[in-house]
Parts: C-alpha cells; structure tokens; sequence
C-alpha cells in the first residue's frame, strides 16, 4: 500500500457562445483585438445600474447539466460573491452559491490500456452554476497593468466536481471529454488556449488511512490534522494539467516528508520553470460574504429542462463505432470525437457494408464469419480514414469539411482493396487524387483509366517475372540452393517494375514455378 494519497478535484469554467453577455446587451466578443469596445456601463460596473440575466446562457447551463447527468434545480437564483481585485470593478462577482441551476450528476471516464482492455473511473459533478466573467488583465513590466472589459460580464459556466480523481491523467481526461461535450453541444468552443474553457485542479496529499470522503467532503480520522488543499490555476494546455498536478504532487510529497505544512493556497502553473508558484493564500466561502443578489428575481431552470434536447455524444459514439462497425478504440476514438469526422465515417461504413455484403464472394453463411468480416472491414476502413486520407489531408492543408470526395466514393475505393481489384499502392494513388480535385471522382474509372487494377492474367505477369529472373542470378542462384525467403525479394522485384499492379499470389506463384 502506498504510504500517501492523493486528493484531486476539478473546478473547470466554460466561457458561453451567446451573443450577448450575461447580464447586458453588449456583444460577448471575448477575442475583440481591440481593448474595451464591447462594454457598457452594467458590464463595467458603473454605480446604479441594473443586471437582466441573459436567458440563452442559462439555457445553455441547463443543457450541460443535463448531459452531465445532473439533476436540474426546481429553484435557482443569483448571488453576489465579494472580493477585490483590478479585474472586478463592482467589488463583486454575480455568482451562485447555494442554488446552482444543476447539481450531483456523474461522468465515466474510459481509459483504453490495450485494445482489449479498459480502465474505468467514475467522476461525481458536484454542481453546475452559472455566473460573470472578469475583465482581462495585461501586465507591462513590474509597474503597469492594463485592463480590458471585453471579457467583463461574458457568460461563464463553472463545474465543480468532487475530490474522486487518483492521478493527474484522471484530471487531464476528464478536461479532454468536457471540452468534447461542450463543442458536441455547441456551447463553446472551450478553447484552452484562448482562454475559453480554463481548468483548475485542488490537490491535497495526505497520509493513507488518516481521511475518508464522505457525500465530496474530506474528513479526517482519528483527530488527524489533514494537509491543506493547494489550488492550481492559469492551466492552458492538457499537457499542462498533467504536468501541474503531477509536480504538485511531488512538491507536497517532499514537503511532508521534510516536516513541513503550508496553508491553503492559489498556485499558478509556470510553463517556462515548469513549477507552481504561490499566486495568493486561499479565501473561504465565508470570505467571500456571499449574499443573493437583490436586483435579478430567482428563476426556475427545471422548467427548461424539458425543452432540452441532447445530441449523442462522443463517449456514447466511440462505443456505438465499435459496437456497431468493429473498430479498434483508437479508430472509434479519432473517428468519433469529431461530430464532422464521425459523420462522414458513418455514412462511409454504411455504404460499405451494404456494398461488401451484397457482393457473392464475401457473403457470410455463418455469424462467426460475419463477425470475422467485420472486424476486417473495420480494420481496413479504419486505417485508410485515420491513417492514409487523414495524413494526405493534412499534407495538403485540407480538412474534412473542404473535402470534394463524397463518402460514397471513399467506400468504394475501400470495397475495391477489400475485394483485390486493386492493391495498396495504386490505391494510394487514386486517394491522392481524389483529396487534391475539386470534384467528387469515382475510383473505379479512375481506375480504369489509369490502368490501376490489379493484373491476374498470368501471361502478362509471367513476361515480367522473366524479366526478373534474368536480371537477378545471385538470388535465383540462392532460393534454389534452399533459401526460400529470396522467393519475397524477387516477387517485390515484380511489383515493383509492374508498379505494384501484378497479383503477388500470382507473381510468387510463377516465380516458384520456373525456379522450381
């Protein structure tokens, strides 16, 4: 058993699309180049002015309660959570503290070890609140800080998870599969680096068996005095998660061994030291003098609810590809993560295995056939998507979205190498093709016109085998005298000067027979 464990919760704040800010009709515009041209006097916290919270941010809100399993509130209302800082000019934030629009939902988190095997761990959501961002601070040298109100009152969704993370890669996928589901519900975009989707990690390291965790809450045992809580923050990267909290870790772990405690403490992530450093020592709730906030009327969230409807999610697609197609989990993963990529593979597997299935030779009599076939298919298909037409789409700037070829088209290219009508090679080619043109082409006259079929007629492979024969002595000179492995190097010979487009079954199948 290890002497130390280590407790891990997330505090992760999603920046809203909505095309106005919280609580006023300026345009949200966070990424504006130029400072403090969306603001107002609400959003830039003049005296006397009066909050309306924005009704599609709290829509939204309830729409990522829900698809965190959370339970949606029959009452939720606005808070004022007091502190100060440049970036807050009202001297307080509208938060919630109490009644959040939606609370104790729950996420699974998958952790493929081998292709086979999974790894699982199951994330409580403590709450999700809705509330105001602050403005943007810009510092200049050790003596100037420039503010900018372009950010000040963009709709921010907090979601707060109970401590049930055990490792730093916990944390950094569970950020991945939040930012999946906010772009699968068109909510935000939760760019990291720019600052729309900003994660937080609490990290405590305490001695094994001095605490239990009871309903999210950290207790102590036997009159243990537990290690204070650090929170990290200015995280960009996924990377960067894994790596503060792993250092973290270690720093508190160093610190214990060495004697010593710390207070409850903000931390900020250096990427340059690759260190946390002490940012300011940690306020309380009650720091905070929270109290409801007297000029926005509470509201009820549940009555949206209903109207809510959820799409399918990347975690529920990467299962269906693999159920449904066969795919390995990291073909269902870089297949179904993207909803333009999982909808072009859906509808090339469709027209693939409707097209196989029909065709007389791989017809299955039986389901464990079928069940062969299909992991075959998968295979095949999966690693011309992810592999061949993503690296030409990359190569060639290109995505998925500007893409001229139709699924249709790439499914028959897939059904042509499935059935040997072609070879790798020459399909390569044709798939090169089809990425760069500007229309949608069909493989097969492609084929056809640049004689890229597969040749089986042994006359015309044979005067090519006779070549090669010819041309290389030693090597004929070698199989016959017992070193059959020569036989791969001569029929690659083949393939070669007939560009890959003789059948090398029959290629090796002549080459035995005039060696023989």
């Amino acid at each position: 058993m290890n002497k130390y464990t280590t407790i891990i919760g997330m505090e992760v704040h999603v920046e809203l699309q909505t095309n106005s800010k919280m609580f006023c009709s300026c345009k949200n515009n966070p990424d504006f180049a130029e400072p403090n041209i969306n603001i107002c006097e609400i959003c830039t916290g003049q005296p006397g002015t009066l909050p309306v919270a924005n009704k599609v941010a709290i829509i939204f809100a309830v729409r990522i309660g829900k698809a965190l399993g959370c339970t949606i509130r029959e009452f939720s209302k606005f808070d004022r959570k007091h502190y100060f800082y440049p970036d807050l000019p009202k001297g307080y934030q509208i938060s919630q503290y109490d009644e959040p629009i939606a609370e104790h939902g729950k996420i699974t988190l998958t952790f493929p070890l081998q292709d086979n095997i999974r790894d699982e761990a199951r994330i409580t959501i403590e709450r999700v609140h809705i509330e105001e961002d602050t403005a943007k601070l810009t510092h200049s040298g050790s003596s100037k800080t420039f503010v900018d109100f372009n950010r000040s009152g963009v709709p921010l969704v907090e979601i707060v998870t109970q401590p049930d993370f055990k490792t730093a890669l916990e944390a950094k996928i569970y950020c991945q599969e939040l930012q999946l589901i906010m772009r699968a519900l068109e909510v935000s975009d939760a760019d990291m680096e720019k600052g729309h989707m900003r994660c937080e990690a609490n990290v405590s390291v305490q001695e094994t068996g001095s605490f239990e965790i009871v309903d999210g809450l950290v207790k102590p045992l036997n009159g243990v005095t537990l290690n204070q809580k650090v929170e990290l923050k200015n995280i960009n990267s996924f990377k960067a998660i894994e790596k503060a909290i792993t250092f973290e870790i270690k720093r508190q772990t160093e610190m214990i061994e060495a004697g010593k405690t710390w207070v409850q403490q903000t931390r900020g992530w250096n990427e340059n030291t690759n260190k946390t450093i002490l940012q300011r020592t940690k306020e309380n709730a009650q720091d905070y003098r929270y109290f409801p906030e007297p000029d926005i009327p509470p509201f009820h969230p549940r009555t949206i609810a209903g109207t809510v409807h959820l799409p399918e999610f990347p975690q529920a697609r990467r299962i269906r590809f693999r159920e449904e197609y066969g795919f390995s989990y990291a073909d269902a993963k870089l297949l179904g993560d993207d909803k333009t990529w999982a909808t072009f593979t859906q509808n090339v597997m469709s027209e693939l295995i409707n097209w196989l299935y029909a065709l007389q030779e791989i017809k299955s009599k039986t389901d464990e056939i079928k069940k062969q076939k299909k992991i075959q298919i998968a295979k095949l298909a999966g690693g011309w998507l992810t592999n061949k037409l993503t690296g030409l789409l990359n190569d060639t700037k290109r995505t998925i979205d500007t893409l001229a070829t139709s699924p249709e088209n790439i499914a028959e290219l897939i059904a042509l190498i499935y059935t040997k009508k072609i070879n790798a090679t020459n399909a390569q080619k044709i798939l090169a093709e089809m990425v760069v043109s500007d229309k949608d082409i069909d493989p097969t006259h492609l084929m056809e016109e640049r004689n890229y079929g597969q040749i089986k007629d042994e006359n015309l492979i044979s005067k090519s085998v006779d070549d090669i024969i010819e041309r290389f002595p030693n090597q004929v000179v070698q199989f016959k005298n017992g070193k059959d492995p020569v036989i791969k190097f001569l029929v690659g010979m083949v393939m070669k000067v007939t560009e890959g487009s003789a059948d090398p079954v029959i290629v090796e199948k002549l080459l035995r027979e005039k060696l023989t």
